[in-house]
């Protein structure tokens, strides 16, 4: 029942982000849930599943059936033709467990599907994602380029008036060559990245997405609960803890179902025919039918499925150990990516100081330019540095709410608050 009511929720949760206005991110995973062929599979893989419950059902219900034969006689005798219709109850309780057994796997069927779900998610994201980080790279890498540029024009003319010397000429040639042998696998990364996302949705993106605002900080994020808490909140959401609870609940229902494979069964049956040279008869018929001996085959297979339930379980045991380490892993690499901001923060302040420093010595001749060159690459470095850990903050809470099971459409909202 819990599944189904979480399974209800996700739904109309769905619904209601396609009705709203769609946002940026909204479109994307619309277009992603449209033509994403593994996402289109899943959903025709859970209608398949769910087929099962009527199938499971149809051991309980009626069967009718009916039979025409025309005899046509070779010699002086008159043709006979007969006709018959009979309805039969079969009562089995395999049957029973049988039911509970394709119960589970259509709930489990429904899990599975909302975790194809939730992976969607966070692959839109995780791919937006990827872009900017290599947008930013571009952006800077160009930055950086033009700045040695200019430092190569302001050599060249020292260099033409005598006041610096050829070899930092070439100094700053070289750094300029570099640069410029970078920029290509920058710009190749960049195309990987878009084309990456436009795999996913099949439409062709913007020549720029828009940034994570300059506005966010950490304090824009949910604020972090303990890590007892988010054990909880795994433990009772997680959606491969859902699954392999259901699957040791149809463990245990396929271990009862083998366990009665040798109780009799009966069934019902009403009966009405007809023969032209006979008449109508009816017939109602009670059949009890069993296996006395089935040469300890119904015993092994019993067995199996104990062993298999309980495989079942210690497999949920693992999963619980597996999930809760994965938990503490993005806890600590959230907390990690907030510190990380703090300090790169500072240490861009503590870069360009130093850049500005230098450039005062480098005027006052106590600095060459291989120093300045070498302080501007810090300075860009570490702002490459800060606007990546902000963008890996967003990734690792949006991953810890993935492995608590909690990441939904709503977080595709709270992202386009970010990104403008």
């Amino acid at each position: 029942m819990a599944s189904s009511n979480r399974f209800a929720v996700f739904i109309i949760a769905a619904a209601a982000s396609v009705g709203s206005h769609a946002s940026q991110f909204q479109e994307l995973f619309q277009l992603a849930q449209a033509n994403d062929p593994s996402y289109i599979a899943a959903q025709h893989t859970l209608n398949s599943k769910l087929e099962i419950i009527p199938q499971a059902n149809s051991a309980f219900m009626p069967k009718i059936s009916g039979s025409v034969n025309e005899s046509q006689s070779l010699n002086a005798g008159a043709n006979i033709h007969t006709y018959g219709v009979k309805v039969a109850l079969p009562l089995r309780l395999d049957a029973f467990y049988s039911l509970k057994v394709a119960e589970k796997m259509a709930a489990g069927a429904r899990i599975n599907f909302e975790k194809t779900h939730q992976d969607l998610i966070f692959s839109v994201i995780n791919r937006y994602v990827a872009v900017i980080k290599q947008q930013h790279q571009m952006s800077s890498s160009l930055a950086e380029v033009t700045a040695v540029e200019q430092r190569l024009k302001q050599t060249q003319q020292q260099v033409d008036l005598g006041i610096s010397s050829i070899i930092e000429l070439q100094d700053v040639k070289a750094n300029f060559q570099q640069l410029q042998v970078n920029l290509l696998q920058v710009q190749q990364d960049l195309s990987l990245a878009r084309a990456n996302l436009e795999n996913l949705t099949n439409q062709t993106l913007p020549p720029k997405l828009p940034a994570l605002a300059s506005s966010f900080n950490a304090a824009s994020l949910v604020a972090i609960d303990s890590l007892e808490n988010w054990f909880e909140l795994a433990q009772n959401n997680n959606l491969d803890i859902a699954h392999n609870k259901l699957a040791v609940q149809q463990a245990y229902h396929n271990y009862q179902g083998k366990d009665v494979g040798l109780y009799p069964k009966a069934s019902i049956s009403m009966s009405q025919n007809y023969s032209s040279s006979t008449g109508t008869s009816q017939f109602l018929a009670v059949g009890v039918t069993g296996t006395f001996f089935d040469g300890g085959l119904n015993q092994s297979q019993t067995n199996e499925a104990k062993e298999a339930w309980y495989a079942s379980q210690q497999q949920g045991q693992a999963l619980l150990k597996t999930t809760q380490q994965e938990i503490r892993r993005w806890h600590q690499a959230l907390d990690t990516s907030r510190q990380q901001i703090q300090a790169l923060a500072q240490l861009n302040k503590a870069v360009q100081a130093s850049l500005d420093g230098k450039n005062t010595e480098y005027t006052l001749g106590l600095r060459d330019i291989s120093d300045i060159l070498d302080a501007e690459k810090l300075v860009f470095s570490a702002q490459r540095s800060w606007d990546n850990a902000r963008l890996d903050l967003v990734l690792n809470q949006l991953r810890l709410k993935r492995a608590s099971g909690l990441l939904n459409g709503s977080d595709l909202t709270q992202l386009d608050q970010w990104f403008n």
